[in-house]
């Protein structure tokens, strides 16, 4: 039997046996306990042996007591301590001593040395440099990165409870927007976003998100050599929880959101996405037992109402701007009514609602001098409704969203005397998500074209009926478990550790999309005439049981090799696995040479060094001016978990997931009353036909390749920081080598092409020319099969790469007036064979784009790459009651293909490629005078785009959209209502101020796209039908290929004020 992840996880139980409470996630043990180390020494420079040493964290008022050995030596070890703390030494006979101290930069240990006097010492400031007002977690050498306190974020116009939008504010992180059915998420180094790692105390975040009250401290780490840190191999958000004192303190926030304060063109229609939202919150804590025993709990929520962009609310502006004539529209309308299917669902709100929960709570215990206990629950509750709404569709086709999760951690951090320190930690969670349809229809999609005012013609898709998206219902539960052993070298130059990680999922859901099926009509015609061109509909849905599973071990070392000079290295060993595989397909087996039923299961090791050093002689890092850091390592993440979940519901079997595809005369007539009174009326086969049919449905296959790996990346940097003044000034290049990347092969594709379109280059079509349907240029995948007996087979693969380049330029600090400024200037150029992110293995197939084989992979520039960045982040105080917080960006446009608006190859994906006509040389006389009209009225970026590649087929992602400015600012007022502290802070936050400035300037109809990132619309053609005997299809141009009018759904985000109140209580206001 192939071995389990239990061949490296014994260690891992083991050690967290040994210590009582098991540690865990992402390795991240040791990640926010503070070591102090040092030496007492008498007058005469003898070590004293018995001096009592006091260390109190000027952070939590928490104090700890140790007494020297025979060397004079002390270890004490400080959990969530903050990083300065104050030390009193007292030795009979002798005048107490008193010093501060402070941890440096990444600095794995505190060293605080003590000469006794005979006289009274004053108190000294060691080792003392600008610090935070609160400490992120530690990186390790030659890692770059971010760090922000909580009181840091909560300063600027942000949502601090969103680290995946926290992570943004570092340089080189590039973001990537959320919408109505996901959250934002970012990419680091050209990588995917399942690429990267959010943790919460040291432990894995699915949701990314935590109360805004309760988070200490946030690092956004974009390189790192610590073996300890896995789980990722793009970026790593690292966050902490406050923690109970020995002194009551905590903070209340809330922020207000109304539409009414928003102006705009754009808030005079539903498109206008202005919101009214309110968000309370607040966390406190303090001491339930002083020095022993430590409280705090913290609660969010946030509910938020706002206008439903729909078919049924967009008024003529904006169904112009969108490419649907209104008459068209209104047809629509009538004759969807007409079918009997409801516009709307009575009795539902025509505005999306929904609320966001958030709790934590937090007991420390410090259960002895040597030993703390702590212990968190945490919480998530989400409610959406409606979700999963098209902006050109009924307000009936959505759906309602909820989510729930939590979990409970404990950790025990321990101090087990020859320098040796053990911390183990554990986590339990769970997490349920549902999505269900508003109607248990199928969903009708309508192609609908409108004339353009400069000749050409625009093409939308309307939408009616069900929801294609649902129903979806997730349930995992997650345990990870983790221990770290270290050890300080009594010279205190090696800080040598071994860990064990290990994490088992287990997964049960159903997230299979297009269970009720989907009509297509290929106009409004044919709308009305009751004639869809397709009929394709998912059947025998699976609920998906498994387990995965990855585990660790890592050794490492951190060396003060010489004055200045600080060297991290290590090595890492994963494995990983799945644990319930489907049964055994003989069928499958004898076809495709592939069995099911065996799941891979790999072993990896992850070699890590990474370096800082000090230049200009002295030991400690504020005696230098100038600093070298880099590194080499390899990093590993681990393989989504719905990459197993889609190999689970289609094995191949008649019984379990299946495909139906009509086209042609094989389409049902559709029997909207029938389906609204039974779903099992539903059509489960195609109509009888000759041909262009699939009669009954055929069974899928997806499994994993033997070979297959979880991705890993090869990371290179080096950087050089210069200290100028109060400022830094850093330069760091590095270099990504993404390996073992997933992506699609569709095994039952036919080898050879049945033809080629003469007028495209010779493209391929894998389908015989006979068996698209010539009226309307359907194509049917099932005459693509080289065993017709099953549907597609798709291979999941890891073969695939990416390459990345980037250099960061930033500039950080603060004045004298305490503005602190950090900009940053990103240059990437990022290439791959896929970026493919999510979410099921159809969308996985079609995700690279094709032009001949979509099974042979080619290299293009990633859709990750954003070639300029520049970021800047500045929080100025005019005055002690008044400060200004801002964000401002500018990236350069995001890359695009130009696409075909469905199959065209046969392979029974919308990927293909455009071929880009030209239009002096083109045959068709509707296309030539589209591609006419569009190079006349399109950008100047997007008509160099097509001029460029005119006679050929387009490049994937040959085309970038527009450079995107961003800037909000946010202005916090600090009165002195309560005391002289100004513990209250009264925030003005603009949001999307530079597309307000935009309108302003230019006015609504020539806004030049400032404020929040838009995608363009990337369809260049549509297909109308099809030559059998010219081996020709027609196509219709889409006049705004490339706009963004009616990109996001053509919703606009107007310019809005927010009103924000934060009220802080205990010592140490604002």
């Amino acid at each position: 039997m192939t071995p389990g992840p239990w061949r490296l996880a014994p260690l891992a139980t083991l050690a967290c046996l040994a210590v009582t409470v098991p540690r865990t996630a992402s390795s991240q043990v040791g990640a926010t306990t503070d070591i102090i180390v040092g030496t007492v020494t008498g007058p005469d420079s003898q070590p004293l042996a018995g001096a009592a040493v006091e260390i109190t964290s000027r952070e939590t008022q928490g104090s700890r007591r140790v007494t020297t050995d025979a060397r004079g030596r002390f270890t004490l070890l400080f959990p969530d301590g903050g990083g300065r703390y104050e030390l009193v030494v007292r030795y009979i006979a002798m005048a107490p001593a008193h010093l501060a101290v402070a941890r440096q930069g990444d600095e794995d240990r505190i060293v605080a040395n003590v000469q006794m006097g005979l006289a009274p010492v004053p108190l000294e400031a060691v080792t003392v440099t600008a610090q935070r007002s609160g400490r992120s977690d530690r990186v390790g050498r030659g890692a770059t990165g971010q760090g922000l306190s909580g009181e840091e974020v909560a300063r600027l116009p942000t949502d601090a409870s969103d680290l995946n939008t926290v992570a943004t504010l570092a340089p080189g992180v590039i973001a990537i927007g959320g919408g109505d059915t996901s959250s934002a998420n970012f990419s680091v180094a050209g990588q995917r976003p399942t690429a990267n790692n959010v943790t919460l105390d040291g432990m894995s975040l699915g949701s990314g998100e935590v109360p805004q009250d309760a988070v200490r401290a946030i690092r956004v780490v974009t390189n790192s050599y610590d073996v300890a840190r896995g789980q990722f191999s793009g970026g790593l958000v690292a966050s902490t929880t406050r923690s109970g004192t020995n002194t009551p303190q905590g903070s209340f926030t809330t922020t207000l959101r109304d539409r009414t304060v928003a102006w705009g063109d754009a808030m005079s229609t539903p498109f206008g996405q202005g919101m009214t939202q309110t968000q309370l919150g607040g966390g406190v804590g303090g001491p339930i037992v002083p020095n022993r025993l430590f409280v705090f709990a913290a609660l969010q929520g946030r509910w938020r109402t706002q206008a439903l962009p729909s078919l049924t609310s967009a008024d003529d502006a904006t169904l112009d701007r969108l490419g649907v004539d209104p008459d068209s529209a209104t047809r629509f309308r009538a004759l969807a009514g007409a079918t009997g299917t409801p516009a709307v669902v009575p009795g539902r709100s025509d505005e999306r609602a929904g609320y966001n929960t958030l709790g934590l709570l937090r007991l420390d215990w410090q259960a002895s001098p040597v030993q703390t206990v702590t212990l968190r629950l945490d919480g998530h509750w989400i409610s959406q409704e409606p979700t999963h709404v098209g902006t050109l569709a009924l307000p009936a086709t959505g759906a309602r969203r909820s989510q729930r999760s939590g979990g409970v951690m404990a950790s025990l951090t321990s101090y087990l005397g020859g320098n040796f320190v053990n911390e183990a930690r554990g986590y339990v969670a769970a997490d349920r998500k549902d999505v269900r349809a508003l109607l248990a229809l199928p969903a009708a999609r309508v192609e609908v074209a409108s004339p353009l005012a400069g000749g050409g013609q625009d093409v939308a898709t309307l939408t009616f009926g069900g929801n294609g998206a649902a129903p979806q219902r997730t349930n995992d539960r997650t345990i990870e478990l983790a221990d770290e052993l270290s050890w300080l070298s009594r010279d205190t130059k090696h800080r040598v550790k071994l860990g064990s990680y290990l994490n088992r999922t287990r997964v049960d859901d159903d997230q299979t999309p297009n269970q009720l099926g989907t009509f297509t009509f290929p106009s409004l015609a044919a709308l009305s005439a009751d004639n869809p061109s397709t009929f394709t509909r998912t059947l025998g849905p699976q609920d998906v049981d498994g387990t995965t599973w990855n585990a660790a071990l890592y050794a490492g070392d951190t060396w003060h090799a010489a004055p200045g000079l600080h060297v991290m290295y290590g090595v890492r060993i994963e494995t990983a696995g799945f644990d319930g595989a489907p049964p055994a397909n003989p069928a499958v087996d004898s076809l495709f040479g592939l069995r099911i039923d065996r799941l891979p299961r790999e072993r990896h090791v992850s070699p890590r060094i990474g370096f800082t050093w000090g230049l200009g002689g002295g030991e400690g890092e504020v005696r230098h001016a100038t600093y070298l850091r880099g590194g080499l390592g390899d990093f590993r993440s681990p393989a989504p978990g719905g990459l197993y979940s889609a190999v689970l519901r289609a094995p191949g079997t008649i019984t379990a997931e299946t495909q139906l595809a009509c086209v042609g005369a094989g389409v049902p007539t559709p029997d909207w009353s029938a389906y609204e009174a039974s779903p099992a009326a539903i059509p489960s086969r195609c109509a009888d036909s000759t041909g262009g049919a699939t009669i009954m449905p055929r069974p899928d296959v997806t499994t994993f390749d033997p070979r297959f790996t979880a991705p890993h990346a090869w990371r290179a940097s080096l950087g050089v920081m210069r200290r100028v003044g109060d400022f830094s000034l850093t330069v760091d290049a590095s270099y990504a080598r993404g390996q073992s990347q997933y992506g699609f092969r569709d095994l039952n594709l036919v080898g050879t092409p049945r033809f080629a379109l003469p007028d495209e280059a010779g493209r391929p079509v894998y389908v015989p020319a006979d068996s698209i349907v010539p009226s309307t240029g359907a194509v049917s995948a099932t005459a693509s099969r080289a065993h017709p007996e099953f549907g597609r087979v798709l291979l999941i693969r890891s073969d695939l790469e990416s390459k990345t380049k980037q250099l960061t330029v930033a500039l950080a600090g603060g004045t004298k007036r305490g503005a602190t400024v950090r900009v940053s200037y990103t240059l990437t150029r990022s290439v791959d064979q896929s970026s493919f992110a999510c979410c099921s293995a159809s969308q996985g197939f079609a995700a690279p784009t094709t032009a001949g084989d979509p099974n042979v992979p080619e290299w293009a520039t990633s859709d990750l790459e954003r070639r300029h960045v520049l970021l800047v982040t500045v929080n100025y105080p005019l005055s002690d009651a008044l400060d200004i917080g801002m964000i401002g960006r500018l990236v350069s446009g995001a890359p695009f293909t130009p696409l075909v608006g469905s199959d065209l190859n046969g392979d029974g994906a919308r990927n293909d490629r455009a071929f880009l006509f030209d239009p002096v040389t083109a045959s068709d006389t509707t296309v030539a005078n589209g591609m006419r009209a569009l190079l006349t009225t399109a950008s100047s970026g997007v008509r160099r785009c097509l001029e460029r590649q005119l006679g050929g087929v387009a490049g994937r992602n040959s085309c970038t959209g527009q450079w995107q400015p961003a800037l909000d600012l946010q202005v916090n007022w600090h009165p002195a209502w309560f005391g002289g502290d100004r513990r209250l802070t009264v925030s003005l936050l603009t949001v999307n101020l530079l597309g307000g400035l935009d309108e302003w300037w230019h006015g609504a109809a020539h806004r030049l796209g400032w404020g929040y990132a838009t995608a363009p619309d990337p369809v260049l053609l549509y297909v109308r039908g099809f030559d059998p005997a010219t081996h020709r299809f027609r196509y219709a141009v889409n006049g705004r290929f490339g706009s963004r009018e009616s990109a996001d759904g053509g919703i606009i985000v107007p310019f809005q004020i927010a009103l924000q109140g934060r009220l802080t209580l205990g010592p140490g206001a604002r």
